[in-house]
């Protein structure tokens, strides 16, 4: 499956020089640098390239980069008749080449999603397979489902768990691993799936949870959430940081909007601790969040992608016109942003962070 591509590139020479950005297209994509340590991290000449859109929203979650690959999930698509997901589906594909200069040569591969259910956040699992959330159905449990080889046999799926205690999840939204702690798995479970009319009424409430594959068993490490959304580790995997995205279902948007950080406490452990508010986003909700190898923390907004440094101060946004949903880092400085119906390649030639 290929899709007819539009192309606007914008380069900006920022902070060291001093100099005004100039962009092809400034109503679409932007630098906004707020504070020096922005600066920094962007470099002197760093760019924005809409290198694939889409006349329906595949870029929407996951973000996965693997090899010159990049693995996508779409926001919600309607379809002619399924009523166990509403009328609904979401799609997963392997984007290819996204490294490559030649724009020409980048192209999307549809992945079934007919045992991954819904799918929606992702991770790399182990040395060269992906797990995915698998929201679920009224018909089909979800949970946490591996792509042993993504690139080989990409529609080969293992579910990896799919019940607490036997009761259903809500609609598992997003994962990530912590090598340092044997590999463990944890994961978002909001009540997105019912509010969108993909699953039944939830019997669990919205929380966080840890896999141990060691032992194959799952425990709650985190609740109070309006809506928990985004997770990521920090580089040291000491700090977990979670979104909460309920200010997008609350009247007038009064809701949280916030990331909030945990400490990771191993001794007598692993548990969650000392939690506080870290940020609120500038704009809309915070979705997708990862953290650099600086502790700067990233994460998609209604306005682009929003950046913080360690002590949660807003240091500079990659303005995206739309909002982001979610992203992910790849060698050398690129930041592949997910806005929906386009995908951005952002270098960096600041820092090197990831």
């Amino acid at each position: 499956m290929r899709i007819t591509q539009a192309v606007v590139l914008a380069s900006a020479s920022c902070a060291a020089a001093q100099s005004t950005p100039t962009l092809s297209n400034p109503d679409l994509a932007n630098f906004s640098v707020i504070t020096k340590d922005f600066s920094a991290v962007i470099g002197q000449t760093p760019s924005i390239e809409l290198i694939h859109n889409a006349t329906e929203p595949l870029f929407h979650e996951a973000g996965i980069f693997l090899n010159g690959t990049l693995f996508v999930s779409s926001n919600r698509i309607k379809v002619a008749s399924d009523p166990a997901t509403g009328d609904q589906t979401i799609l997963l594909h392997a984007v290819t080449n996204v490294m490559s200069g030649d724009l020409s040569s980048i192209a999307l591969d549809p992945i079934s999603t007919s045992q991954v259910v819904l799918p929606n956040g992702g991770t790399l699992y182990g040395s060269s397979g992906l797990v995915f959330t698998s929201q679920g159905s009224k018909t089909a449990s979800g949970g946490l489902f591996v792509i042993p080889d993504p690139l080989g046999s990409p529609n080969v799926s293992v579910p990896l768990v799919t019940d607490f205690y036997g009761k259903p999840f809500n609609s598992p939204n997003d994962v990530v691993v912590n090598p340092k702690d044997g590999g463990s798995v944890w994961f978002t479970d909001p009540d997105y799936g019912h509010l969108q009319g993909l699953r039944d009424a939830p019997v669990l409430p919205n929380q966080v949870y840890r896999f141990d594959p060691a032992t194959n068993s799952t425990r709650v490490v985190a609740d109070g959430f309006s809506r928990p959304n985004g997770l990521a580790f920090d580089a040291e995997f000491r700090t977990l940081y979670v979104t909460d995205t309920g200010g997008s279902e609350a009247p007038n948007g009064a809701g949280p909007a916030t990331i909030y950080a945990f400490d990771v406490v191993t001794e007598n452990g692993p548990f969650l601790a000392n939690r506080r508010v870290f940020a609120y986003a500038p704009k809309g909700i915070p979705d997708g969040v990862c953290v650099d190898s600086q502790g700067n923390v990233w994460s998609g907004v209604g306005s682009g992608l929003a950046v913080w440094n360690r002590a949660g101060t807003l240091i500079g946004q990659v303005l995206v016109e739309g909002g982001v949903a979610n992203f992910g880092f790849a060698p050398n400085g690129t930041v592949f942003v997910l806005n929906e119906t386009n995908l951005w390649r952002v270098k960096l030639t600041g820092q090197s962070l990831f």
